[in-house]
């Protein structure tokens, strides 16, 4: 885990002097460098780096979890402002430095020709912060509802077109102001939804950051209830605790808050549902990642144990990698729910065509994937975490119909 930590901070370090160097010398060259560029990326930086070190520090501390939160919100806007500033130098600084490639020694630039150079360079060095920008005011908010159908070959005709409303990485703690969710709440509620899962990651860091959220999911209902499961946000591994006491009363104070707002956690277990005399089984695990920096509390085989051969079996697990290490090919289980991956909440997607950078780190990473007879559906997330923003990868609900797979 500390590897990786290390090799973020280099990736972001190596990216940050790239970004310097390109910038400086690119825009330079079409007459936009300004001084205030050279120091503002290093102040957003610097303080962003010491205020998450002080959070860390005092997190033990009287009021340190309430401390700590508010640094978060902070630091992460002062990420994205460094974010959108290094961007924005390495964009209009190889652009800087393409242009100045093209000028002839003795003449140089024309007038004109630097008017529209410097423009297109000012506009290439503003984008990356206009994007952002908008991604914070906005994009973070911009919540879309995804109805899709997916066919199982062993669903029974009883439960044909049982609807599931899946909602995942709530991140409470990310939201400062909780009404902002009463639109998604009363979407829910009017989807009218059989069956409602919730797959993981209530919470940033701490249990308290969902008591704002009880009553609004309290007030969801579905016929054949809601389930959740956990996420590696939701076991306090990301906090320091005065000691393994503090850290276990943590979690089970989650488990109560999940209780009380009428979600039933399926931790390593099952549960079948009947309807018309058939069965369909919901399975809940722990998170298992097969990424080893995130955790391996699921334990598919112990939840397996009460499972019936009968029926279809549909998977809440946060992690989507663990539905490619662990269950296909291995479990028969016709649907696995996951979230997680938030799409990195940075991408593109135009029908079925979709980018994100987070394809280069999950093979499955946002919609519905199938492989054989099995699916797997990525929610991208109701919020966010680390960058406050989301930009082409908007939050989502997502409302998956089951349909009886027809003969060929």
């Amino acid at each position: 885990m500390y590897s990786d930590r290390l090799l973020r901070w280099l990736f972001l370090v190596g990216l940050w002097v790239l970004a310097e160097v390109l910038g400086y010398y690119g825009l330079k060259r079409l007459g936009l460098w300004r001084r205030w560029l050279g120091w503002s990326t290093a102040i957003a930086f610097l303080l962003g780096t010491i205020l998450f070190g002080a959070g860390y520090l005092l997190q033990t501390r009287p009021g340190g979890h309430t401390l700590y939160l508010s640094i978060q919100r902070v630091g992460g806007v002062l990420f994205l402002v460094w974010l959108g500033l290094t961007m924005g130098k390495l964009l209009g600084g190889v652009w800087g430095l393409l242009a100045g490639r093209q000028k002839t020694p003795k003449a140089g630039f024309s007038p004109s020709r630097r008017a529209f150079l410097q423009t297109v360079g000012a506009a290439a060095a503003a984008l990356p912060c206009v994007g952002l920008g908008y991604g914070f005011w906005i994009g973070r908010y911009r919540f879309r509802f995804e109805t899709i159908e997916v066919a199982l070959p062993d669903l029974p005709p009883a439960w044909e077109g049982l609807s599931i409303l899946q909602f995942s990485d709530l991140h409470s703690g990310s939201f400062v102001e909780p009404a902002a969710l009463k639109p998604v709440w009363e979407a829910i509620q009017k989807a009218a939804a059989d069956l409602c899962v919730f797959t993981g990651d209530w919470v940033n860091v701490y249990a308290e950051e969902l008591e704002p959220f009880v009553a609004d999911l309290a007030s969801l209902s579905a016929p054949l209830g809601k389930w959740a499961v956990l996420g590696n946000h939701d076991y306090g591994d990301y906090a320091r605790w005065k000691d393994p006491t503090e850290k276990a009363a943590n979690l089970a104070y989650l488990r109560r808050l999940i209780a009380q707002s009428g979600f039933r956690l399926l931790e390593d277990a099952a549960y079948t549902l009947y309807q018309g005399g058939e069965p369909l089984t919901l399975v809940g695990v722990g998170n298992w990642s097969a990424w080893r920096r995130f955790q391996r509390y699921g334990d598919l085989a112990r939840a397996w144990k009460d499972v019936p051969s009968q029926g279809p079996k549909i998977l809440l697990s946060h992690d989507p990698t663990h539905w490619e290490a662990q269950v296909q090919g291995r479990y028969p289980i016709s649907l696995t729910l996951s979230g997680h991956t938030h799409g990195l909440q940075f991408g593109l997607e135009w029908g079925r065509w979709r980018f994100s950078p987070a394809q280069w780190l999950y093979t499955y990473w946002a919609g519905l994937y199938q492989v054989g007879s099995q699916f797997l559906y990525v929610n991208r997330g109701l919020g966010y975490v680390g960058v406050p923003a989301r930009l082409g990868i908007w939050p989502e609900v997502t409302i998956l119909r089951l349909r009886r797979q027809r003969p060929v």
